[in-house]
């Protein structure tokens, strides 16, 4: 009897504790509890509650587990077992929690909400509406969480029509949730309404100051409104909630870039890099950063690091980066041939450009591939007959190969759209040099 007495003391002072927020001291109370007493399932599913709290998640999702095994017919292990693995990335399992629940309790609107969010996490917007719909169907009045969550499958999807309809339904409903503001924000940002956005934003903040993802977000809106400094401070206040916070690191770091701040935009990437070093196309930046700094030896292992991800075909950086700038960085750095594959993988993503297959051109002349550079200029001119710069190659390549007339046909053709270009009019000065010398050697042979 002593024993269970001791247990359920120790069980009190842990919940003691967590109310006052001292998660080390409440986890270390229902140890002893669970220790004299294992068989007890309020004690894991609290002990469950304690770890999440301190950010502890798998660890919270064993004790859930335990729980679930000790009182099966119980709803909340169920549901914070499925929320932790949701948060975890075991979307799946999730997806199983969340079914469980449902037999528990057919009416448990958040289990519904949270399977959603599962599907909607997996890219399995179907299984996500239909969720939606079956929520509906089995409760009697239409749902907050539910019609918040299906708007975030609507938003991947570009519905946001649709996702803005949800979401102005889940707030008159329950306008408690959080950062349903900062999701019309972020729909009203997304279809060119900047000044919504950031009123949506700014009302979410007043209810949650401190919230990260709101702050990014309204960080975002203002850069997309050239409010740079103001963008700046919020991702500054982010930093003061969470110094090592990648996010706001990186966009500090776009906005130096961006300012012609190359030093600044250099630290905060190098510091990107050492507290992530799988941040989305972090590399190409930082050796864009090094590149306006002039040291191009230092941005040259990032470029080769950035190219590898690619070549291996690194799913988060090949949707992030930016080929067509990364080519540029590749050929500043005097990478030329890398810069070529680069190019040419860009036209078979975004299909031919006058612009692309200039830059394609000019790589592949660099390399060393006249052929390849031939072939990419007449592409160009194809596509845009006025290309100036393409004619110039393409003279050039004719001239140096010694087929006169062939160069003399685009030089001829060049200056009819443009009469004064230097390039070409060295060109002609050159073709004409090489035509009297080629005249007098067979002056001389004869």
């Amino acid at each position: 009897m002593s024993k269970w007495f001791d247990a359920e003391e120790h069980a009190d002072r842990a919940l003691e504790m967590y109310e006052r927020g001292r998660w080390a001291e409440a986890e270390a109370e229902l140890r002893k509890a669970i220790a004299l007493n294992p068989d007890q399932p309020e004690w894991h599913f609290n002990l469950g509650l304690t770890l999440e709290a301190a950010e502890r998640d798998s660890e919270a999702m064993s004790c859930y587990e335990r729980s679930v095994e000790l009182m099966p017919g119980e709803l909340d292990p169920l549901l914070a077992a499925g929320i932790v693995a949701n948060r975890l990335g075991k979307y799946e399992r999730g997806i199983e929690w969340f079914r469980r629940a449902l037999r528990v309790d057919s009416q448990c609107e958040l289990a519904y909400a949270h399977q959603i969010e599962s599907y909607v996490r997996l890219g399995n917007h179907d299984e996500a509406e239909t969720t939606f719909y079956m929520a509906q169907q089995a409760l009697e009045e239409r749902t907050a969480h539910c019609l918040a969550m299906i708007a975030e499958s609507l938003m991947q999807r570009r519905l946001f029509e649709r996702a803005e309809w949800c979401l102005w339904q889940a707030l008159r409903i329950d306008s408690t949730i959080p950062r349903l503001r900062a999701r019309l924000g972020a729909v009203y940002a997304a279809t060119n309404r900047p000044h919504r956005a950031l009123q949506m934003f700014l009302r979410d903040l007043r209810d949650d100051p401190g919230n990260i993802d709101t702050l990014l977000e309204y960080g975002e809106a203002l850069v997309d409104l050239g409010r740079r400094p103001e963008a700046s401070e919020k991702f500054r206040r982010i930093l003061e909630l969470e110094p090592a916070n990648v996010d706001a690191h990186f966009r500090l770091g776009s906005i130096a870039l961006d300012s012609r701040c190359y030093e600044q935009a250099h630290l905060e990437f190098e510091l990107v890099l050492k507290l992530d070093p799988q941040f989305p196309r972090i590399r190409a930046v930082l050796a864009e950063a090094l590149l306006r700094r002039g040291h191009v030896g230092s941005a040259r292992p990032h470029l080769v690091d950035e190219l590898d991800l690619l070549r291996a075909g690194d799913p988060t950086d090949a949707q992030a980066i930016d080929l067509f700038r990364f080519g540029g960085l590749l050929l500043e750095a005097d990478m030329p041939a890398e810069a070529a594959e680069v190019f040419q993988r860009a036209l078979e993503d975004r299909g031919e450009s006058p612009e692309l297959l200039r830059s394609l051109a000019l790589a592949r002349f660099r390399a060393g591939d006249r052929d390849g550079g031939v072939s990419a200029s007449r592409r160009a001119v194809r596509l845009d007959p006025e290309c100036v710069v393409s004619i110039h190659n393409l003279a050039l390549a004719a001239l140096e190969d010694g087929r006169l007339r062939i160069a003399a046909a685009w030089i001829d053709r060049g200056l009819a759209f443009d009469r004064h270009d230097d390039g070409l009019r060295r060109l002609r000065m050159r073709l004409w040099l090489r035509s009297i010398a080629r005249g007098l050697g067979r002056i001389v042979g004869v």
